[in-house]
C-alpha cells in the first residue's frame, strides 16, 4: 500500500469530511501521523497530489489563504463536463 492510499483510507475511516473546511496545517499533521514521516516536502507533495486528484474541495479564505474539505467521493472534472454535454432529461410520453 502506498502512502496516498493509506492517507485516503485513514481520512475515510475517520470521516474527516464531517469536520468541514480546514487549513492545510491540520491535514499536514494527520498525513505526518499516518505516513510516519515528518519531511515537510514529502507531506506537501502527497497533499498536492490528493488536491490534484479532486480528493479535496478548495475554497479561498480572505486574500491569500485557502481552506480544504476532504471529498471521499472524488469526482473527476471530466465527468462533470460529460454530464453538461449530455444532460439526462426525463422522457415522458403520454397519449390522450
Amino acid at each position: 500500500m502506498n502512502s496516498k492510499q493509506a492517507v485516503i483510507g485513514y481520512f475515510k475511516f475517520k470521516s474527516i469530511e464531517n469536520m468541514g473546511y480546514l487549513k492545510y496545517g491540520y491535514f499536514k499533521r494527520i498525513i505526518q501521523y499516518v505516513v510516519d514521516c515528518y519531511n515537510e516536502y514529502y507531506v506537501r507533495k502527497i497533499f498536492l497530489q490528493l488536491v490534484e486528484e479532486n480528493y479535496f474541495i478548495k475554497i479561498k479564505n480572505h486574500k491569500h489563504s485557502y481552506k480544504y474539505k476532504f471529498n471521499p467521493k472524488k469526482k473527476h472534472k471530466l465527468d462533470d463536463e460529460e454530464e453538461d454535454m449530455n444532460p439526462k432529461l426525463p422522457i415522458i410520453i403520454s397519449w390522450d
